[in-house]
């Protein structure tokens, strides 16, 4: 530690023993950083004394600084010791800057002339802090990526501490730090813009260059780590307010959760737009990440309440919750992180006799909060008495009708909609209220103006009010009656406002027809009341020309169906007809009813009326091909959930289509499609075995589609997955173990593995081989990758095993793998079988044994039909002909005691104790070696034949004929 005597020779001679120990203590703990800062200072301070008009001391000092300084600059990110050298270099800018502007404040204090104290005076630590910025400057330039960090890390830990610096210094700061924001290393990037962001209060109010880099940053940049710097540090003001806000929807769940808890408390939400504060609770609340959510009702109920001074119904009216979407979520998230601020609110009766807009919102918030926790005492204190609900509603419909300025009236609209809200959560023990209200609803729904969702409610009222399902169906008969006959209001002269209002009339009826129909569950009946209006009111609607009357008479005629299914299967060919030539609603809703009446009734009963089940499917899957992007979720959807309840007669077929479409390029912006599959796909196959089996019949063909599909990426679309991650994703899904880990994990037992769900899987590894002979080079590839992901084990049938083992001895000496990586792939799975079955190489295999297992016996047929094949193409390509291969057939039944098919796979296995093969030929395929030995070997009989008398010749070359036949 330095004295504090003045500087000598020998200060400057210890620079090379104390600079280095206060940057190793400060090394090891970083509780002393200031008081290791004063002591550089200190020293600094003795050695300028040591030759104040030269500056050899102060130079000293510097170099000695700066060369302990590089010490650390090419040390990684996040190394303690580092880190808390740059910040002892921090501090010391930090305290000498402190300590200058206490010198100032000193001079002022000593001179009478407050103004003649000159504030930019060239010191010691001015002239330090210059030089260190030059020579960071510099380090910004440096190859090596470390050094550039720690020296924006330095900058950007010392710029509030700079003081006065030179104008151009300045700027050229800037300009450094504004490259150094592009640099390729996201650590880099970081610390310049954390740097950028302290010197945005030297630009003028209109902003400037460093705020517009900055904000760039916050909207391109792709690490999250550098939006969160920019976030947390750019000044907010009127101008960069807007694109912090749209932080709420980034990507990353940290930069959401950033926003609500340090970005936006400090703000004042008066501050915000109606519309910029809906945005930001409504990315809050609807977060799927459940911390981010968290934060927002916690911005909510710390921050903005206390801008609102603690009161409920001013934060409440910050929120315009007669348009608000958000405005009921936010206070029942809040309620629930903060259940002591609805115990603590009582309302009177001089608050229900003058409620408002707000207040209502707030007692119906806080009564539906109690009403979804079933807590009855909380809702008995806060529900007032039936007849006092009765005489709220009529006393603010009386409002309504006579109330003439056209900008109150969404008010009183609103407040009678929550009274009906508050209503439906009523038990009606009051016999006398109970009548009252019956009364009153009825009265209420024939309002000729009468909101959709005002009608809604009343039926929810009504059903609740009705003493059974038929009670409710007679009440509901009678209020569409009552609707159908009510009189005329406008001059019944006027062709067009009669026909104006006979349309409105008919719609009113249709909506609560189609409510009436939605909480009805017992069957319908031809001698029912429904059955009345389904003819009065549904089939006239369904045949008008008017498209709103066809859009709510499908809709109601769907309903119908679910009730009846004769009705069901009468009527399919009118919502087949409007699903494929309706437009806009009209399409939707034959489709929806389509969808809704499969998965209630299933397809196999319905599609008579249409032809088959295949022809009924068709119709969903030329939805995909010619609807939007809405269309093809719908519809992803609607066949998801027929898979899942066992709907669909052939399942396979639509599973296939289904990820196929799920993979395909066209929907990669379709992301309700997406995100419905995402979650269907090991939904489905985790849910039994019967399922997964389905998945695992349709893996081969749809990898082996997906090949051609995902050419189709563009360069970018390359966000999607490739032929290979597909595949991988597909047989996890596959996977019975994962199955049974999830069975067991659901039932608390421990999962025992099945030996014939085991061959479900290993099928599904023969099915990938058989499909590698056929395939195209790029599928054969991720085929034989994919085949070391089964991961098969002990529990694999034995036989099942062999003819793996078959098949992939048959497609290494075929020599169709030419690539380097795919033949290891196939050798360690290879090696894997081997020791499946106890066998130490392949050479020990004996092959005629297992041409005795009947079990056996299609894996030979098939590797013998393939080679057939094989051959019959090698063949073209040599000029060679098909009787060549019936002619060796035929010779072979003559020399061998096996079947032919046996005599020719036995040829192509070169295993120990089959046939063995000279090392000259086994670079060729054994049956190509089998046609030219058969070639040479006819070629000589053919000569023999030339030599001989006619009569023999004649006689031999029949029998040659007949068996080239």
């Amino acid at each position: 530690m330095p004295s504090k005597k003045k500087g000598g020779p020998d200060t400057i001679a210890s620079l090379r023993s104390v600079v280095p120990s206060i940057f190793d203590a400060a090394q090891r703990s970083a509780t002393g950083h200031r008081k290791h800062a004063v002591a550089l200072h200190t020293l600094q301070t003795q050695c300028h004394d040591v030759d104040a008009e030269e500056l050899t001391g102060e130079d000293a000092f510097n170099k000695e600084f700066i060369r302990n300084l590089n010490k650390v600059l090419g040390i990684k990110k996040r190394e303690p010791s580092a880190d808390k050298v740059v910040k002892l270099v921090a501090t010391f800018v930090q305290v000498s800057h402190e300590l200058d502007m206490q010198a100032v404040a000193k001079a002022k204090q000593a001179d009478d002339d407050v103004f003649s104290a000159d504030t930019d005076v060239d010191t010691v630590s001015s002239r330090f802090v210059e030089l260190l910025i030059k020579y960071l400057l510099q380090g910004f330039q440096a190859k090596e990526k470390l050094t550039r960090m720690r020296c924006c890390q330095i900058v950007a830990m010392s710029v509030t501490s700079l003081g006065e610096i030179d104008e151009q210094l300045y700027f050229d700061l800037i300009r450094k730090l504004t490259e150094r924001i592009r640099d390729k290393e996201a650590s880099i990037r970081v610390h310049a813009a954390i740097a950028l962001s302290k010197l945005q209060s030297g630009e003028d109010e209109d902003g400037g260059q460093v705020t517009e880099a900055l904000l760039g940053l916050l909207q391109h940049d792709p690490s999250a780590e550098v939006r969160r710097a920019v976030l947390l540090n750019i000044e907010k003001n009127p101008s960069t307010l807007p694109f912090v806000l749209e932080r709420a929807r980034d990507v990353d769940p940290t930069n959401r959760k950033c926003l609500f808890l340090k970005v936006m408390p400090p703000i004042d939400y008066h501050l915000l737009s109606i519309e910029d504060r809906e945005r930001l609770l409504a990315a809050g609340v609807n977060d799927r990440d459940i911390n981010v959510k968290r934060a927002c009702v916690r911005m909510v109920g710390e921050s903005w309440l206390t801008f609102a001074e603690e009161n409920l119904l001013e934060l409440t009216s910050s929120l315009d919750v007669v348009d608000s979407p958000v405005a009921s979520k936010v206070l029942q998230a809040l309620f629930t992180s903060y259940p002591e601020i609805p115990e603590n609110l009582q309302f009177d009766n001089d608050t229900w006799d003058s409620l408002t807009p707000e207040m209502i919102f707030i007692i119906r918030s806080i009564l539906e909060y109690y009403y979804e926790r079933k807590d009855a005492d909380q809702i008995d204190k806060h529900l007032p008495e039936v007849m006092k609900l009765a005489q709220l509603l009529e006393s603010f419909g009386s409002k309504l009708e006579n109330e003439e300025n056209e900008e109150l009236r969404p008010d009183f609209e609103f407040v009678i909609h929550q009274l009906l809200l508050i209503a439906k959560m009523s038990d009606f023990p009051d016999e006398l209220g109970r009548r009252q209200m019956l009364t009153l609803m009825r009265k209420m729904i024939l309002v000729p103006e009468i909101p959709e969702n005002n009608i809604e409610a009343i039926t929810d009222i009504i059903r609740k009010l009705s003493i059974n399902e038929q009670d409710f169906i007679r009440i509901m008969v009678e209020v569409v009656s009552d609707v159908r006959e009510m009189p005329s209001i406008v001059d019944s002269s006027v062709e067009q406002d009669a026909a104006t209002e006979a349309l409105l009339i008919s719609m009113k009826s249709l909506m609560i027809i189609k409510y009436i129909l939605q909480r009805c569950f017992d069957t319908l009946s031809e001698g029912s009341s429904m059955y009345g209006l389904l003819t009065e009111c549904v089939v006239p609607a369904v045949q008008s020309s008017e498209l709103v009357l066809q859009d709510y008479g499908i809709e109601c005629l769907a309903l119908c169906c679910l009730l009846d299914k004769n009705l069901a299967i009468d009527n399919l060919a009118l919502f087949v007809q409007a699903a494929l030539e309706g437009k806009n609603e009209l399409r939707t809703k034959g489709l929806s009813a389509l969808l809704d009446l499969a998965f209630m009734y299933g397809i196999s009963d319905l599609a008579t009326s249409v032809g088959s089940a295949s022809d009924f499917v068709g119709i969903l899957y030329e939805e995909f091909a010619n609807g939007d992007e809405k269309t093809q979720a719908m519809v992803g959807e609607g066949l998801a959930r027929l898979l899942y309840a066992h709907r669909i007669p052939e399942p396979a077929k639509v599973l296939e289509e289904l990820l196929v479409l799920y993979y395909h390029p066209s929907t990669s912006s379709n992301y309700a499609l997406r995100q419905c599959l995402t979650y269907f796909f090991p939904a489905f196959s985790y849910m039994a075995h019967d399922n997964q089996a389905v998945m695992q019949q349709v893996t081969v063909s749809t990898i082996c589609r997906l090949g051609g599909v995902l050419k189709q990426q563009t360069g970018d679309a390359q966000n999607g997955a490739t032929q290979g991650q597909a595949a991988q994703q597909i047989v996890a899904w596959s996977d019975p173990r994962i199955l049974e880990a999830i069975s067991a994990m659901n039932s608390g037992s421990s999962g025992s593995r099945s030996t014939v769900r085991m061959g479900g899987y290993t099928q599904l590894g023969i099915d990938t081989l058989k499909r590698v002979f056929k395939a195209a080079p790029a599928t054969r590839k991720v085929l034989v990758q994919t085949l070391n992901k089964l991961a098969l084990d002990e529990s694999s049938p034995m036989t099942q095993l062999q003819q793996l083992f078959v098949l992939t001895r048959a497609l290494t000496q075929q020599e169709l793998i030419t690539d380097m990586i795919t033949r290891n792939a196939l050798a360690r799975f290879e090696a894997s079988l081997l020791k499946l079955l106890d066998i130490e190489k392949a050479e020990d295999v004996n092959l005629e044994s297992w041409l005795e297992e009947p079990e056996m016996a299609s894996v030979f047929e098939f590797v013998a039909s393939l080679d057939g094949e094989g051959e019959h193409d090698e063949a073209d390509g040599a000029n060679s002909s098909d009787e060549d291969a019936g002619d060796l057939e035929a010779d072979s039944d003559l020399d061998s005691p096996v079947r032919p098919a046996q005599s020719l796979l036995l040829g192509g296995l070169t295993v120990g104790s089959a046939m063995p093969v000279p090392m000259s030929l086994r670079s060729r395929s054994p049956l190509k070696r089998a046609r030219e030995e058969r070639i040479e070997e006819l070629t000589r009989e053919i000569d023999e034949l030339l030599d001989s008398d006619d009569e023999d010749n004649d006689d031999d070359g029949n029998s040659y004929m007949s068996a080239e036949e």
